[in-house]
């Protein structure tokens, strides 16, 4: 091939990679929810719900088998489980009346991205009239009304939407939608509704094993100018690593919600205490971006409520270019002082995105697009509805304007290398008594007593607590095992935790005696959990504490910390032969299903802490019975204390 045939095949393959689509289409069968909006909230009701949002992966939206009106019509009858008749009633008394909208993540962005595409269309190009794409719907018969496109005969999914002043959102939704599946092939209308054009296609909520991915994924392979958008939902982050992983290389913008992102790649979820939007919400949003990008995505997405949102995408040398907003209550645009609502608004971000996605393809400025959709995001959050409605059209012009014009309103605009973790402690130097050590130990959940010993560090640690009160370990007089206090009575008895009553928990909450750093001591959470400064101070020897990965980060760039001791050591104790160990505690007594996604959660936490490079990581074992296995770790811990006690005392007399 010549040299100037070669040149223009390169031109060619590159402008059908980069080509405009000209349809869009989006398919709300799987994610179009009919909202109901409780008004008021009963006291016996904020207690029955708050018993539910532990069923939450988010502690916001729990899926149910189903939601009717009561035969009385006096209320609406939840089914939470329909194989052990779970249900409960929830009455108007209690909380109605229920106010009705449409909604759903796809639902809301499928509005607000109608809106916002028109308005751009017409104040882009220096006033010129850029024409948008077109967009198609299908849609449940029950809305064909507000989304003009394709109906299926069949009715959306309900959702119960909880929250007063006295209680947090909680939504009760449906995990499906309503319709005849003798007379209707839900899976073959979808088929002939995406086609096979160069479109632009909007991916939501979909059920476990949905074949959509498969089919988008072969298309993309044949049409490279289809252009892909994924809102990941919950359901399929569970299964991001075994069954959608290979999906992100195809998808040209994905949008996560970071609490549920950070719970199911494997990071810590976060605490009330990490309310704001702090460097830590930061740092996991650049990290859960790197590791999207990493994966192939374009662009990405993470989304956080009222508190921020970000906005990443590949740069060039293997870079990150990364963009954060920060809260939206320092929105300029002022709509409503009144109203301070965040639902829909991360929807309402990534509508943002997508349509200055759709009309400036990859040259969109990124600084650009994150300050006009921090905006929008600010007018839904002045709304008590989750979507732009057509009086907010002057808004969104104004919003597009001031994005343009006022310059950089991010709090962060960074770039960073695209294989680092950027989950790492803040650099503070230690100082204080060379003689006063502090051990980190990282392996599976510290603070719960019945947590099976997948690591091993559980077990350690108790069995070194043992050692050290019965005086079977020589350098127990040089060692101390820093008990967690909880409220959890499964820790009584335990040498390495300390169980209190509900009431002294409290008493010791308010009298400000635990570390800041260190567990969950939210009035609102089921169990509490803590380490008191006392336990921290006036010991002379090497302190040994088990934490969880965000503990330690937190614990690391701790200026407290640093003056309390003057060395912190980071020991690890790594998930290996994760199949062996379920076996062994199955046979031992049993792993439950949620407890099984905590051991491959953890499998996946080792890739996180191996870039923080932990003086130390305990090494593969040996053992072959869960018994052999955790005395092995014992020793292991014992060993390394030995070495670490060595350094510390040697030619030191007392």
């Amino acid at each position: 091939m010549a040299e100037g045939t070669q040149m223009d095949a390169r031109k060619a393959a590159i402008a059908e990679i980069n080509r405009t689509p000209e349809q869009v289409l989006i398919s709300l069968v799987r994610s179009q929810t009919i909202d109901l909006f409780a008004s008021s909230l009963s006291d016996p009701l904020r207690n029955t719900l708050e018993e539910l949002r532990s069923r939450a992966p988010d502690a916001v939206k729990v899926a149910v088998d189903g939601i009717s009106r009561t035969t009385n019509d006096d209320g609406y009858e939840i089914t939470l489980d329909a194989t052990r008749n779970e249900r409960l009633i929830v009455s108007d008394a209690d909380a109605g009346p229920f106010t009705r909208t449409l909604g759903g993540g796809l639902c809301n962005l499928s509005k607000d991205l109608e809106i916002i595409l028109d308005v751009l269309g017409d104040v882009s190009e220096g006033g010129d009239a850029k024409p948008r794409p077109k967009i198609d719907y299908l849609t449940w018969a029950d809305a064909a009304d507000s989304f003009q496109g394709q109906t299926v005969e069949g009715t959306s999914r309900t959702s119960l939407i909880f929250q007063d002043a006295n209680f947090e959102k909680l939504i009760l939704t449906e995990r499906g939608p309503n319709f005849n599946k003798d007379a209707i092939d839900l899976w073959q209308t979808e088929v002939d509704f995406l086609g096979d054009g160069d479109d632009f296609i909007f991916v939501g909520q979909e059920p476990a094993n949905s074949q959509k991915f498969d089919l988008i994924w072969e298309r993309k392979l044949k049409n490279k100018g289809l252009k892909v958008f994924w809102l990941v939902g919950g359901n399929q982050l569970k299964r991001l690593y075994t069954e959608y992983r290979h999906f992100l290389s195809i998808a040209d913008v994905v949008s996560l919600n970071l609490a549920e992102a950070a719970q199911f790649f494997g990071f810590e979820p976060l605490r009330n205490k990490h309310k704001d939007a702090s460097e830590l919400r930061i740092m996991y949003a650049r990290e859960i971006s790197r590791r999207v990008l990493e994966d192939g995505a374009n662009h990405v997405i993470i989304t956080d409520g009222a508190k921020g949102a970000a906005l990443a995408r590949k740069a060039r040398g293997g870079q990150v270019e990364f963009v954060y907003s920060p809260l939206i209550q320092e929105n300029g645009i002022t709509v409503d002082n009144d109203v301070r609502e965040d639902t829909g608004c991360g929807d309402s971000f990534a509508a943002s995105i997508a349509a200055y996605y759709l009309m400036a393809g990859q040259s969109l400025k990124l600084n650009q697009a994150a300050n006009f959709a921090h905006y929008i995001a600010g007018i839904i959050y002045q709304r008590a509805r989750p979507n732009l409605m057509d009086k907010d059209r002057g808004f969104v012009e104004y919003a597009f304007h001031k994005a343009e014009s006022s310059g950089a309103f991010v709090g962060k605009h960074e770039t960073f290398d695209r294989d680092i973790c950027q989950i790492r402690p803040s650099p503070i130097p230690t100082r204080g008594p060379s003689r006063n050590v502090l051990v980190l130990v990282v392996g599976g959940n510290p603070a719960d007593p019945e947590h099976p010993r997948i690591t091993g560090a559980g077990a350690a640690l108790a069995n070194l607590a043992q050692k050290c009160q019965d005086g079977s370990y020589s350098m127990s007089p040089l060692i101390k095992v820093v008990p967690r206090q909880t409220t959890h009575q499964g820790a009584q008895d335990r040498p390495d935790m300390k169980a209190v009553s509900t009431v002294e928990m409290n008493r010791m909450v308010d009298m400000g005696k635990f570390c800041k750093e260190i567990g969950d001591l939210d009035a609102d959470t089921q169990v509490r959990h803590g380490v008191l400064k006392s336990d921290l101070i006036g010991f002379e020897g090497v302190c040994v504490l088990r934490v969880s990965l965000l503990e330690t980060l937190e614990i690391l760039s701790s200026e407290d910390f640093a003056e309390m001791f003057g060395d912190i050591k980071f020991w690890h104790f790594p998930t290996e032969d994760v199949d062996e160990r379920l076996v062994w505690n199955t046979k031992t007594w049993g792993v439950s299903r949620e407890q099984g996604h905590e051991i491959i959660r953890q499998s996946l936490r080792d890739y996180v802490v191996e870039a923080q490079r932990p003086q130390f990581k305990f090494s593969r074992v040996r053992a072959t019975t869960r018994e052999a296995f955790e005395d092995e770790m014992t020793d292991q811990l014992i060993l390394r204390l030995d070495a670490l006690l060595a350094g510390v005392f040697r030619g030191h007399h007392g």
